[in-house]
């Protein structure tokens, strides 16, 4: 496998952690507990960072020239997941993960891409 800097290959790593957070989450305990845990805003808010977290992760991996950008809008759709999950009550740790996949993918995409 090429060798990926430290800085990118924390940002894989916090971005398949965030990734198996919001997909387990969602597919196992939000469909298990219903409610809140199903509201199409939270729901939705979940699958859509998982899918940009593993994204993110593959465009990284690949050293594709879209990754900063790619990363850039993965912190966003993980805050906006953090802020749907929030309120309730025993999604703090998602929340939580979230927070620290958008602090990594905001300071990769400030970070110049290696060819």
């Amino acid at each position: 496998m090429p060798m990926m800097s430290k800085e990118m290959q924390s940002c894989i790593d916090e971005c398949l952690r965030c990734y198996q957070m919001c997909f387990g989450m969602a597919m196992t305990h939000c469909l298990e507990q219903g409610g809140d845990h199903v509201k199409p805003s939270h729901f939705r808010a979940m699958i859509a960072c998982a899918n940009m977290c593993r994204e993110a992760a593959d465009m990284m991996l690949m050293k594709a020239p879209q990754a900063r950008e790619v990363c850039l809008l993965c912190a966003q759709v993980c805050e906006d997941c953090a802020r749907e999950c929030d309120p309730i009550p025993d999604m703090k740790e998602c929340a939580e993960e979230c927070r620290r996949c958008a602090e990594e993918c905001r300071k990769m995409s400030a970070r110049k891409m290696a060819a």
